[in-house]
This record gives structure tokens, C-alpha cells and sequence, in this order.
């Protein structure tokens, strides 16, 4: 979807700086104090502790004096998203249907900076995991959905997301020798598909297939999820590839819009 020209001077800064606040809070750092906030946002400590205190009293943020917390307000901000956003509405239905002729868990993600942001799942699923919850964020060095996405990036995009994000180690199996990931990116990108084996949560293989738009640009991943246990990656590929396709195709018009 092609975005307006925006100039700076109808920007607010304040709002940025405190929204940018926010989204420092998460499961590494689930309590900040002012200079720690002040560290990571970038900007002087009082700044940093004004607009703590404006989020303690609008209720997103609590306070115990000297480290600061996320309420339960902030969910009111993803929610929103959820309930009002059209593209996830639109994509369920073919979601689920491809969940239920594969009998596999099924998801569509999108990119988010240098993650990955899952926006609909299929209600069925026989697997339990916290990487695929709506709304779960993941790195895409290491995930099916984000392979694609670092596919479709140039060469000079993808040397600065290297630079930003150095592969670790998340499971035994995660590649983090960043050639090795380089060759696993360009075959996605010769093939149209992707197969992540157990890289980012152990037991857990996903198969991903693009999305893209009328300017041929990606703008989502369609990915099903199964345990390692169920079969080899040989076998994942032969059996639900087809049905990955078929999906993409029946989603294709929605992407046009």
C-alpha cells in the first residue's frame, strides 16, 4: 500500500518519543528506570522521566519510585489493532481453510523493523507455542516468514540488517554463521519457499510461502507450523506445499487491494 509523503514539519516529537518509550519495555527489560530508559531511548534523563510520569498518569505505566512498568492499559493499544484492522479479517478465512486441509497449525506474518509480527493464526492447531500467539514478535534470521522478507531485501539492505543484528544461537539448530544464512536466503528466494528446521523453538518446523502485492512486493508470509516428530522437512515439503500455494493463490486478490 503506497504511503503519503509526510514532512517533518507535521510531526509530532513528543509523541514519537513516547511511543518510542513504550516499546522499550519488553521480556528483557520488563521494568526500567530513568537512566535506563533514558539509555536506550536516547535522549537526556529528564526528558526520559517526564514522559514516564505523563504515562503513569494517563494509567499505561506504573511507578514503585524507582523503576517504572507496563499496565494493562498498554493492551488497549495492540487490541486495537486487532479489532479494527481489516487485512487480518480478510486473510481468516483462507487461514483456516488451509488449516483444516492440512490439519496444521497455520499463520501470516508481517515485517516490523527486524522482526517478524504474527497478525492472524488458524484456531486450529494440535501444537502448543508461544512464537506464533497473535502478536508474537520473532527475528527473521531464523524463521520461515523472515527468510522471505530478508529475500526480498537488496544487497546493501541486507549487509545493514546484518550489521544490526548479528545471528545468535536461540536452539542447537539455529544457523548463526551468517554465510550459511546468506546461502539459505538466496535459495529462498530461488525456490519461492522456505523450510525453517527447528531454529528458533525446538520441535517446531515451518514451511512459508510469500505474499505479495500488485507491485509485486511483499507484504506478508504464509507460513504452517508442525512438529519435527511428524515427519522429515523432505516430507513437510512434498505434503503441504501444494496446499501453501493454493493458499497464496485464493489470497492473492486480497494482497491486490
Amino acid at each position: 500500500m503506497k504511503q503519503p509523503t509526510i514532512h517533518s514539519r507535521d510531526l509530532i516529537v513528543g509523541l514519537q518519543k513516547g511511543l518510542a518509550l513504550l516499546q522499550l519495555f519488553s521480556q528483557e527489560h520488563p521494568r526500567l528506570s530513568v537512566p535506563e530508559a533514558a539509555r536506550l531511548a536516547g535522549m537526556t534523563q529528564s526528558a526520559a522521566r517526564r514522559f514516564l510520569l505523563t504515562l503513569v498518569h494517563d494509567s499505561f505505566v506504573q511507578t514503585d519510585g524507582r523503576y517504572y512498568w507496563l499496565t494493562a492499559k498498554a493492551l488497549r493499544i495492540g487490541q486495537a489493532y486487532v479489532d479494527s484492522a481489516v487485512l487480518p479479517r480478510m486473510l481468516r478465512p483462507i487461514v483456516e481453510q488451509v488449516a483444516r486441509s492440512t490439519q496444521e497449525h497455520v499463520s501470516v506474518g508481517v515485517r516490523d523493523g527486524d522482526d517478524i509480527v504474527h497478525i492472524v493464526r488458524s484456531r486450529y492447531s494440535h501444537i502448543t507455542s508461544m512464537s506464533i500467539r497473535p502478536g508474537s514478535r520473532v527475528p527473521m534470521y531464523c524463521t520461515g516468514s523472515g527468510r522471505l522478507w530478508l529475500a526480498s531485501l537488496t544487497a546493501p539492505e541486507l549487509d545493514a540488517y546484518f550489521s544490526r543484528n548479528p545471528p545468535r544461537a536461540i536452539t542447537p539448530y539455529t544457523l548463526t554463521d551468517e554465510a550459511r544464512i546468506r546461502d539459505e536466503i538466496a535459495l529462498c528466494a530461488e525456490r519461492g519457499h522456505v523450510v525453517v528446521d527447528q531454529e528458533y523453538e525446538v520441535g517446531m518446523r515451518v514451511l512459508s510461502v510469500p505474499l505479495i502485492d500488485r507491485d509485486r512486493q511483499l507484504q506478508a508470509a504464509l507460513t504452517l507450523t508442525t512438529h519435527a516428530s511428524r515427519m522429515t522437512v523432505g516430507e513437510m515439503r512434498e505434503r503441504y506445499l501444494s496446499a501453501l500455494y493454493e493458499g497464496q493463490a485464493l489470497l492473492r486478490p486480497i494482497m491486490m487491494l
